[in-house]
């Protein structure tokens, strides 16, 4: 568990189950065990790379890789290296694993050591490094979870009356958006709708399928039917927002 109390009771168990359900009328149950199959080898790969021995000597290829899989990221990746040695973001991304604060803490100083990466993207990088190397100690916090500018994504979806997240200090934000996961991750192993792989990887595989199904509400009412046909299918789309449509992680 990722916090000893939790209010369960703050999330819309109902809603949930319903976005299951639509899920599985866009997708086969394969493809959506697939996607915890494909969580535990992106973390697989993350550990490898960034174990405490490796990630000092881990080069700039390799990051560029990784970093690659965050969604939204991959396009900052290479400008981000431009401005920033290897060794300088080796060295941030250590102390953001194996620092000594707490996690929220680590990330709230790992974001502020980026330059020219808005707070958003930084985030979306730092949350998916701890919790790729502690898939059940961290958690994510990516955009399409929740935007703390708009209140939006998946989150406040399955929460009791569309409840709002915090807007205090970064790190003070990333706990909350953790209570959050937690509380979903609780109520969905008891009550089924979050099975779709192991621990906090059926969570966020099941997260994923709740903003996709939201996705295809929004452009089905806003936008026109050929918008509609280029929209990947649900598989595809959970894949890449998550970033494991790559090759090696199937």
């Amino acid at each position: 568990m990722l916090f000893d109390t939790l209010d369960l009771g703050t999330v819309d168990a109902d809603s949930a189950r319903e976005f299951l359900l639509q899920a599985t009328r866009l997708a086969s149950s394969g493809d959506l065990e697939d996607l915890g199959q494909r969580l535990r080898r992106k973390s697989d790969a993350f550990r490898r790379t960034l174990g405490r021995d490796a990630v000092r000597a881990t080069d700039a290829g390799e990051l560029q890789r990784l970093m690659g899989t965050v969604f939204g990221l991959r396009r900052a990746v290479g400008p981000l290296l431009a401005r920033l040695p290897p060794e300088v973001l080796r060295e941030a991304i250590a102390d953001l694993l194996y620092g000594s604060a707490p996690a929220p803490q680590r990330l709230q100083v790992f974001v502020e050591r980026l330059p020219g990466l808005d707070e958003t993207a930084a985030v979306s990088l730092a949350s998916e490094l701890l919790h790729y190397t502690y898939p059940e100690q961290c958690w994510l916090w990516t955009p399409w979870m929740w935007r703390a500018d708009t209140q939006a994504g998946a989150l406040p979806l399955v929460l009791q009356n569309g409840q709002a997240l915090g807007a205090g200090p970064l790190a003070e934000r990333y706990e909350e958006v953790g209570r959050a996961v937690a509380a979903v991750d609780a109520v969905g192993a008891r009550e089924g709708f979050t099975r779709l792989g192991a621990g906090l990887f059926g969570t966020h595989a099941f997260l994923a399928c709740v903003y996709a199904v939201y996705m295809y509400t929004v452009f089905r009412m806003k936008l026109s039917q050929e918008f509609n046909r280029i929209l990947p299918e649900l598989p595809e789309l959970t894949r890449r927002i998550l970033g494991v449509q790559r090759a090696e992680f199937r």
